[in-house]
């Protein structure tokens, strides 16, 4: 199998510093999306509100009204805990 960079990610990430959202029926949580690729994300978020397994629908909102936000479904694959904050790589699926 070909890797796209070193680190052996399938598609290169891009950085970024956004508001991004995960919400499921009950729950919704606000954060600021750290970098983004095709298949994943890694997001900030306050701390203790997302486990591993978890799926949330995500989305990010965007800068003008005029163009839909980025929806996608996301599966909780890791949370590095933090005093305040967790980091949060999530894996993406059904993107629109």
């Amino acid at each position: 199998m070909l890797f796209a960079n070193e680190d052996q990610r399938l598609f290169q990430r891009m950085q970024l510093d956004t508001k991004i959202i995960l919400a499921t029926a009950q729950t919704r949580v606000e954060g600021v999306c750290r970098n983004i690729s095709a298949t994943g994300a890694l997001m900030e978020v306050t701390a203790g509100h997302c486990q591993v397994g978890e799926e949330w629908q995500l989305v990010v909102p965007s800068a003008d009204n005029s163009v839909e936000p980025l929806k996608a479904m996301a599966k909780i694959l890791r949370v590095e805990s933090g005093t305040a904050t967790d980091m949060v790589g999530l894996s993406l699926s059904e993107v629109r």
